[in-house]
């Protein structure tokens, strides 16, 4: 029993650290709510498999950070963008070959150029009393509700990327107009910024796009054969200005076009005697993500995608995506940050148990040339 003599107690411990549980406890739900993150759709799932690696995806004890190439992944410290003399009243080289350059690039005052950081959080609540009356119940109050949320920040972050019809509002963040979702960053009108680069006067800011009106096929052997060659001829014209190899590109497509695929892809195995069994990425199949094979690159569909912007309502749409130029930065030190469930406040109105999760992100582009989308394709009938 400790004893008092003046103003210490014998027996006990005064440097006793009380924190390492907390601390440890937070770093690992932040690991894996980021982990459930990248493991939740396909499109989540093929950027996991591209930053992290096959290995770093098969389970939370292996996920990691960003493999050092930071391949459609990077943490970021700061602003970021394209580099320069932030109050230049020139623009920076944009080099196009060895002797030459279109310059300016941009003309800029100020950090206005920079991609805004979006911050997105979720958040938990328990009344204290709740708390206190489900010690012993049969539903774990706190287990539940931290699930929920975590299934909830899953599916917000899906929509921010992609954008999505019956989501938030990602499109515009800052104090001017942003635009850093897919159906923005890879569109079909280009008058909006991006990154705030003008695309109406810098034509090496946009994208490649091509209308396909028609995909032939029809009859039992159904194969949309007008649309394979309109997707590879937009694919080999935008590759010139990727210098692209091949497994430079990741191919997205809205629910329609997905299925529209699937009827090509099956009869061109069924016609080929391989009895169906489509053609598959090795690095998608092995990391377990639903894809095709076009031109040897992996071609996913994702709930949340929906067409670009300026093309025309109920119709579907394969985007383009070329994976070196193609990035979702998060800010390092807001890396999924996790707060688990922290006690009501004496001086708390309302008593309530908080819980949050919150991550400060943004996709973009650093090149915006060799990504396009193919768009205005028949809405699928099945």
């Amino acid at each position: 029993m400790a004893t008092a003599e003046s103003n210490t107690l014998v027996g006990v411990i005064s440097s006793l650290r009380t924190s390492y549980q907390t601390l440890t406890s937070e770093d690992l739900y932040s690991k894996a709510v980021q982990w459930a993150c990248f493991n939740s759709t396909p499109w989540m799932k093929a950027l996991g498999v591209e930053a992290f690696g096959i290995e770093g995806m098969k389970s939370v004890d292996a996920f990691g950070t960003a493999e050092t190439s930071g391949r459609m992944i990077r943490y970021d410290d700061g602003v970021y963008g394209i580099r320069g003399n932030v109050f230049a009243t020139a623009g920076t080289p944009f080099f196009v070959g060895r002797l030459g350059n279109i310059n300016p690039e941009l003309i800029e005052g100020g950090d206005e150029w920079a991609y805004s950081w979006h911050r997105l959080i979720e958040a938990q609540f328990i009344p204290d009393v709740d708390a206190q009356d489900n010690t012993k119940g049969l539903v774990k109050i706190k287990a539940q509700k931290m699930d929920g949320m975590k299934q909830k920040y899953v599916e917000q972050i899906s929509y921010a990327i992609l954008g999505n019809s019956s989501g938030p509002d990602h499109n515009t963040m800052g104090p001017t107009a942003v635009n850093t979702d897919l159906p923005y960053l890879i569109s079909v009108t280009q008058d909006t910024s991006v990154g705030a680069i003008d695309p109406t006067s810098n034509s090496y800011w946009q994208n490649g796009k091509k209308a396909i009106t028609s995909i032939g096929g029809g009859g039992e052997m159904d194969r949309p054969i007008i649309l394979r060659r309109s997707l590879l001829d937009m694919k080999n014209d935008q590759a010139k200005h990727a210098e692209a190899s091949d497994g430079d590109y990741l191919w997205l497509c809205t629910q329609g076009a997905w299925q529209i695929y699937d009827r090509l892809m099956y009869a061109d195995q069924i016609q080929g005697g391989r009895g169906g069994a489509f053609v598959q990425n090795a690095k998608y199949d092995a990391a377990g993500i639903s894809h095709f094979s076009f031109d040897r690159n992996p071609m996913i569909w994702d709930a949340a995608v929906t067409v670009p912007y300026g093309a025309t309502a109920s119709t579907e749409a394969f985007y383009g995506i070329h994976i070196p130029s193609y990035f979702v930065s998060i800010r390092r030190e807001e890396n999924f940050l996790a707060t688990p469930w922290e006690e009501p406040r004496e001086h708390d109105r309302q008593r309530m148990l908080v819980a949050q999760i919150r991550t400060r992100f943004t996709p973009g582009v650093n090149r915006r040339r060799p990504h396009c989308v193919g768009y205005n394709v028949p809405a699928c009938s099945d």
